[in-house]
């Protein structure tokens, strides 16, 4: 059914408040314990020949830099992806000045060069994420370059050429390796959520609806008694006037409107019913219907077969209807002519089959189907293409609802999506009542 896909989203939010400032001033604070603790350490504890004058002056920048940001009553505040990168390039910035002046790349350290990177790479968009991994492998350049040996104890070790070499090369691609991977991970983590958010809203949309329609039949049951007793009145007292007269003629127009009052009503709680339960319990095909209802008159004739006219009636959750509706959309989208609805009933399983004549699906397609923000589909002309997650949320809420969604493409051509319940799961049965 499809020719080409779009994936929307990207590495980070867009210009949206990524990361609370809190968040980066504390591991600031972190880095700093390690780094002041560190370096005594290695003076004091160990003897090095490690010069304070040139890293505690680096430290002491950072620890006025957080005293700063602490002291602020915006603290907790959020930072836009801009502010998290000016905050991000100086944490690495003041990494890679500590290890210029401590031996560069001969330094062991080194490799927490990784770090702000692999953070950057959580919170930033694709290209603020590139930005900062190019800042990042041009200060460990640099560090290749540094005139000031290893701190050590007596005479520093002279490494050779080829080894601060293959140091710099396995810190490169190591960097870049752990920055594009987190910000795949990362990007896959907030698209679902995204996705995850709108299933959601969906669902909340449809137990919404379907409140409110229990709340009309509810309402249109009450009503029924009192208008009733005023049509009995009002018939009474037509009777009793005078044909012609002033009287007559209101007490025939309020019978009248309240004839079509009662007639809207029985309509609302669809009469002749005699119970509210079949608000709750239906026959698939009548769930099916009222899911594909929206989408009959955009000139797709919806076809529906059942291989048992005796169906067992389904509980009519929010859920069902909002997938089934979902599903009927992306086949309605794509059909040439006419779209089948098949419910199959089995002896243990209930399924659902929507097939269109369509072009069918791609083996592309096939492959990532059910992953949010995956569309490849062409508009027709005036209608916008839709954001991807139709399926995504149908398939979700088919899964919550105990079942499973299965799509292929058939051999006459088309796509087939078939929804499939364990019969025991959604059944109705007399001995719960």
């Amino acid at each position: 059914m499809l020719d080409d896909t779009v994936i929307t989203g990207h590495f980070g939010l867009t210009e949206e408040n990524a990361v609370k400032r809190s968040t980066l001033v504390t591991i600031r604070w972190f880095a700093v314990a390690g780094q002041t603790i560190t370096v005594l350490a290695l003076k004091y504890g160990m003897q090095f020949n490690i010069e304070l004058s040139y890293t505690l002056p680096i430290i002491l920048v950072s620890v006025a830099f957080n005293l700063n940001l602490s002291l602020k009553s915006h603290f907790h505040t959020r930072l836009s992806e801009a502010q998290a990168l000016k905050h991000l390039l100086y944490d690495q910035a003041s990494l890679g000045a500590l290890l210029f002046m401590t031996g560069g790349l001969s330094n062991p350290f080194v490799i927490l060069l990784l770090v702000p990177s692999s953070v950057s790479a959580s919170i930033l968009n694709r290209k603020r994420t590139y930005f900062f991994l190019t800042i990042s492998l041009l200060i460990s350049l640099i560090l290749a370059f540094s005139p000031v040996p290893l701190p050590w104890e007596g005479m520093p070790p002279n490494f050779d050429k080829v080894l601060l070499l293959g140091a710099w090369v396995a810190l490169t691609v190591s960097t870049i390796f752990m920055t594009l991977y987190m910000a795949r991970v990362a990007r896959e983590v907030r698209v679902r959520d995204r996705a995850l958010a709108a299933t959601q809203q969906a669902l909340a949309n449809e137990q919404k609806l379907a409140a409110l329609g229990a709340l009309a039949a509810a309402t249109a049951h009450e009503l029924g008694t009192p208008l009733g007793s005023i049509l009995l009145i009002a018939r009474e007292r037509l009777n009793k006037s005078h044909k012609g007269s002033v009287e007559h003629q209101d007490l025939s127009d309020l019978v009248h409107e309240t004839e079509r009052c009662r007639d809207i009503l029985s309509r609302i709680s669809r009469q002749d019913t005699g119970d509210e339960e079949h608000l709750k319990w239906q026959p698939m095909e009548a769930i099916c219907r009222e899911a594909a209802a929206p989408h009959e008159d955009r000139g797709i004739k919806v076809i529906y077969r059942s291989s048992d006219e005796q169906q067992p009636l389904i509980e009519r959750r929010p859920e069902l209807i909002q997938a089934l509706r979902n599903i009927i959309e992306n086949a309605v989208g794509y059909a040439e002519d006419n779209v089948t609805v098949e419910i199959t009933v089995g002896e243990n399983d209930l399924d659902v089959t929507v097939v269109d004549d369509g072009p069918g699906f791609t083996p592309e397609i096939l492959k990532r189907i059910g992953e949010p923000y995956l569309t490849s589909r062409k508009p027709k002309p005036g209608k916008d293409g839709g954001m991807g997650l139709g399926v995504f949320i149908a398939k979700t809420l088919v899964e919550r609802t105990g079942g499973a969604i299965n799509f292929s493409t058939l051999k006459q051509g088309g796509a087939g999506v078939t929804l499939k319940w364990p019969r025991k799961l959604v059944e109705y049965k007399i001995s719960e009542d």
